[in-house]
């Protein structure tokens, strides 16, 4: 069968040839769940589509005999094997760029924006070598130092303990470059618009945004060369003889928490398979290096310390963390637009089920991926959600980006920056306390007129106060009425000594999901300059309401007319 399938999809279509000739992009169609699961470890990646039981996948004609024994009808797409081949054919041999798909920063290229974007804000952005990846401890001139860029107001930080902390890895599986662009892509939006847009002005005022922009260099190089590659390079502890570019470790299958938890069906144990997780656990520099950076060191009490995000768990898996837990974290990958929340390797809800998954839709909603717990695509163990969730409390959450590894540049440009941008922004205004702002209501459209404004006149300010805006097509999220509004000024709502303005539906009755919303803002008491100032609303929930994720806009105040020229133009 496997044959004849091969045969008629060579005879019916002409496949650009190379590195990849072997390769095949293909439709399985299947009758059950358990189908899923008895294949999924093979596999680099499952594309699933629930509604026409259709699995989307790359493999060669090993996998293809897989998917069939275990009952499924496969199918060659082979529009899409095309397109993975040229893309690959592309990329083949060349160091420093990728023909064809430019929008795709190199390591060299990723570093090198990091190095601008620190020597032109050295007052928000500051670069750490965080440990060296699998090549550079065998030689020190091979291989990459690992880099994670911080993006914060680093004047105010040390005074600031309570500031969240916002973790993004990109590109841990190499191939997949997407996701490291576009974690690069964010960073630049935080710093070009620092001080024009009040957004980004308050995230950077009040958050701590720590970017891994290529969290596997040494994997992301090979798969630059126009390699399938996803792993890291470790040919000495995870070599395949019989085929060397299937070596390495799958890094999202290292991490110590939930590490071969699921009994071979969420990663594998033999070196040559695409998910295997390495001799033990965190057995890799790259694991041990992102680990190191985002919790830190175990002390003799199992705590970790020292790292990005604290440690607010308990020991207990099946016990909570707190709902003010202060930041998050994710990791890009590529591609099947998902966004996943713990557990991988059960079907049991995470005990912070609730949250996550109010948080998971709300981002959805945003870039119009599937909301869904991880283990529902299909298992997974040792991965980097399993273990910034499970070791320290925090809301943790896999992003797919796209529909392919070798996404165009115009469909990257076209369909997947804008709308993923557009729901990071919307998970850092919610960082302070994920598990438990998305459960009231977003702002939108802010508006302060007369802006600029001479001090002691009174300005109106217009919002949009709106619960609606939940990703509900895997599951149904209550959406409550509006409660109220208000806004503050120079300081977040929760901020000790700020001082909360009511603000009225602009109709005269809060009564639905959606409202919008007035009020003034006396400014008499306000100095010369520009002020941040914050909207939040509020959810009916029958008691005294859930305070929802805030935004903010700039207002430009004059007291002396001599300043009125910072304004003009």
């Amino acid at each position: 069968m496997l044959q004849r399938i091969l045969i008629s999809a060579i005879a019916t279509c002409t496949l650009a040839a190379g590195a990849h000739a072997e390769d095949w992009f293909v439709e399985a169609h299947y009758d059950s769940a358990a189908a899923i699961a008895e294949v999924a470890a093979h596999f680099q990646h499952l594309a699933i589509d629930r509604k026409r039981r259709i699995v989307r996948v790359d493999t060669d004609e090993e996998g293809i005999a897989v998917l069939e024994r275990a009952g499924m009808q496969v199918r060659i797409d082979l529009a899409a094997t095309a397109q993975m081949r040229t893309f690959y054919d592309q990329a083949k041999g060349v160091a420093d760029s990728i023909p064809g798909y430019a929008c795709y920063r190199t390591v060299e290229e990723t570093y090198a924006t990091i190095d601008a974007i620190v020597q032109a804000h050295p007052d928000i952005a500051t670069v750490t070598d965080i440990g060296p990846t699998w090549e550079k401890t065998q030689n020190s001139l091979n291989g990459y130092s690992m880099r994670a860029l911080r993006v914060t107001r680093l004047a105010t930080a040390v005074g600031d303990p309570d500031r969240p902390t916002m973790v993004l890895f990109g590109s841990i599986h190499a191939r997949e470059y997407t996701a490291a662009e576009l974690v690069t892509r964010f960073a630049e939006w935080l710093v070009n618009n620092d001080g024009s847009n009040a957004q980004a002005t308050w995230l950077i005022d009040h958050t701590d945004f720590r970017l891994v922009l290529q969290a596997n260099p040494d994997g992301r190089k090979k798969a630059e060369s126009g390699l399938s590659w996803r792993k890291n390079t470790n040919r000495l502890s995870a070599g395949c003889a019989g085929n060397p570019n299937n070596s390495g470790v799958d890094l999202n299958r290292n991490f110590s928490f939930n590490w071969n938890s699921t009994g071979n069906a969420g990663s594998s144990p033999v070196p040559c398979d695409t998910t295997f997780r390495g001799a033990g656990s965190a057995s890799e520099p790259e694991t041990q290096n992102l680990r190191q950076y985002v919790a830190g060191s175990l002390d003799g009490n199992g705590v970790y310390g020292g790292g990005a995000l604290p440690d607010k768990r308990i020991d207990d898996r099946n016990v909570a963390a707190p709902l003010d837990y202060p930041g998050l974290f994710f990791d890009m990958h590529s591609y099947g637009e998902l966004v996943l929340w713990p557990w991988g390797d059960t079907t049991d809800p995470a005990p912070n089920s609730d949250g996550l998954q109010t948080f998971g839709r709300r981002v959805a909603f945003r870039n119009g991926h599937t909301p869904e717990q991880a283990d529902t695509l299909y298992p997974t163990d040792g991965t980097t959600k399993e273990m910034f969730y499970g070791g320290l409390g925090a809301p943790s959450y896999t992003i797919e980006l796209g529909m392919a590894f070798f996404e165009s540049c115009s469909s990257f440009e076209n369909n997947v920056v804008a709308k993923n941008l557009n729901a990071l922004r919307y998970a850092a205004r919610a960082a302070h306390a994920a598990y438990r702002l998305p459960g009231g209501p977003d702002v939108s459209a802010i508006t302060i007129t007369p802006n600029p404004v001479v001090a002691g006149t009174p300005v109106q300010i217009t919002a949009t106060i709106d619960d609606t805006g939940y990703n509900q097509t895997n599951g149904t999220q209550l959406v409550r009425t509006i409660k109220s509004a208000s806004a503050t000024v120079d300081l977040l709502p929760w901020q000790a000594g700020a001082v909360p303005i009511a603000l009225g539906a602009s109709d005269g009755t809060f009564n639905t999901s959606t409202e919008a919303i007035n009020g003034m803002i006396p400014t008499n008491s306000l100095g010369n300059g520009r002020h941040l100032i914050y909207i939040q609303g509020v959810d009916n929930d029958g008691g005294s309401g859930i305070p929802g994720t805030p935004d903010a806009v700039f207002l430009d105040v004059i007291v002396d007319p001599i300043f009125q020229s910072d304004f003009d133009g």
